[in-house]
């Protein structure tokens, strides 16, 4: 069905973006459009039915013998499917998105409308990645979310958010030259970008020494985009140098585009177990330098910029198994961990608006000045870590349990202590932040942290706990879902 809601969840945060850059320097336009544009792109996911759409409803075409293309029939259309994968991911998107946009819609004394317009460019490009068929198109919309990312960590406005914004610009320019070197690798050899074709002309030529180049090019591109090692510390550098609801948007992308690109990946290359092994061993080393910088940590956005990069090293090993299990589990635990991420982001926002700092050595005795907060942050340190009842854990033992039925007893030990010291960091700095006593606290204006919860904030921390609980108490009606689309993606590979 080429239904004309699938390409709005694109098309609409770009007019958005042109609309609010023009809008710039008029406060309120820009708070009440931003605020109303939110609102569509929360519910245009919702309202799609599934299909895919043909840009200019362009049909697939009988191939020339001339051309040398092996297919009998290709699709020349810019081509976008959107299932339910698609909608959960995008929605999550959105939801993480609309406290970005009201926070600071809300907050801030002056309404941006350049830095909200790099907030819809993000939607737009994360939406366009999810659903692209075209593998193309998905690396136009790669370079785009970079370059808007940066954007909003610059939007801070302070040196260390432009050293990283620099630092990501520069690792992005190579790692998006390495995807679209991979793709005119392929472009060459096969003469097809549309991704089902591609995989169809494919099969049985994934050994050749220019196909398994293009392999491993795409891979550098997706361990980018993943912040997976050996990219790890730059995105944890760019999460710790964002604001801390920038933050939490940031790392809701990159776990989505993770799940996309990995799930391309197997698409096209799943027949290869040497890509596997690679994908594997990179996610492993990820959650360990993840967990472990996690813990050595003496600032709590550093902390959480590491237990985030962490998490992404869980999903990533399960996807890299290739097995319906793994990817089911995986895809579950990149939007649960969202969620949690999230909540823990927020929670940290609050504190530095209030403390001015988040260094655990100017930290310490705020459980009696904010005791809804520290509650609420034991909550998100319990959904990260898998503890039950909370939706972590749901996921984190089906990860394990794929680990096992994979024949890899040894991932799930890995994935055991990974946990385990993600658990320890976070409630290091839990400690140090609430239950630890310090003399430090009197002399930065602590006692007004307890009222430093605007509205937007203190509801959205509401929310998230209270998914994170529904989820863990009742994940059926989302893995079981998962589950579906594992099995109908690992059939095609």
């Amino acid at each position: 069905m080429n239904s004309e809601l699938i390409p709005l969840m694109v098309v609409f945060p770009l007019i958005s973006a042109i609309l609010l850059n023009l809008m710039h320097g008029k406060d309120r336009a820009v708070r009440v459009y931003g605020t109303l544009a939110m609102v569509v792109v929360i519910a245009v996911p919702l309202l799609a039915v599934y299909g895919n759409h043909l840009f200019g409803a362009h049909p697939a075409i009988d191939t020339p013998a001339e051309t040398g293309i092996a297919l009998g029939r290709i699709n020349l259309a810019i081509e976008y499917s959107f299932g339910f994968l698609q909608r959960a991911l995008i929605f999550l998107l959105a939801a993480i998105a609309t406290f970005a946009v009201l926070s600071h819609t809300s907050n801030e004394k002056r309404a941006s409308g350049v830095y909200l317009s790099m907030v819809m460019l993000s939607i737009a490009a994360v939406s366009a990645v999810v659903m692209a068929n075209d593998i193309f198109n998905m690396f136009v919309f790669l370079e785009i979310l970079t370059i808007s990312q940066a954007a909003m960590v610059v939007a801070k406005g302070d040196i260390g958010g432009y050293k990283a914004a620099l630092k990501y610009l520069i690792f992005g320019g190579v790692a998006g030259g390495a995807i679209l070197l991979g793709i005119a690798l392929l472009l060459g050899t096969f003469g097809v970008l549309n991704i089902t074709d591609l995989g169809n002309a494919l099969s049985g030529n994934t050994k050749s020494p220019i196909v398994l180049t293009a392999v491993g090019l795409l891979v550098i591109g997706w361990l980018f985009e993943s912040g997976l090692f050996p990219f790890h510390t730059i995105k944890s550098h760019i999460y710790s140098s964002a604001k801390a609801d920038v933050a939490a948007l940031l790392q809701t992308e990159t776990k989505i585009v993770l799940v996309a690109i990995a799930i391309i990946l197997l698409r096209l290359f799943g027949g290869l177990s040497n890509m596997s092994a690679v994908m594997v061993g990179l996610s492993v080393i990820t959650l360990a330098f993840g967990s472990v910088m996690a813990l050595v940590q003496t600032d709590f956005r550093r902390l959480l910029a590491f237990a985030a990069v962490g998490q992404a090293g869980l999903v990533g090993i399960g996807l890299s198994l290739g097995t319906p299990d793994g990817i089911a589990a995986s895809i579950f635990h990149a939007v649960n961990d969202a969620l949690a991420m999230s909540l823990l982001f927020v929670t940290v926002f609050v504190i530095y608006e209030g403390a001015k700092t988040t260094e655990f050595s100017r930290l310490g005795g705020l459980l009696t000045k904010a005791p809804r907060l520290a509650f609420l942050q034991i909550i998100g340190i319990m959904a990260v870590s898998g503890v039950p009842p909370f939706n972590a854990y749901q996921s984190e033992y089906r990860l394990i349990g794929a680990a096992f039925q994979a024949g890899y007893p040894e991932l799930g030990v890995v994935i055991i202590l990974g946990t385990i010291v993600t658990f320890v960091a976070l409630m290091k700095g839990f400690f140090l932040t609430f239950l630890k006593e310090s003399t430090a606290v009197a002399a930065i204006g602590r006692p007004q942290l307890s009222n430093a919860l605007p509205l937007v904030t203190f509801a959205t921390m509401v929310i998230l706990a209270l998914v994170c609980l529904g989820i863990g108490l009742h994940p059926g009606p989302l893995y079981d879902r998962f589950a579906d689309v594992a099995i109908t993606l690992t059939m095609g590979v």
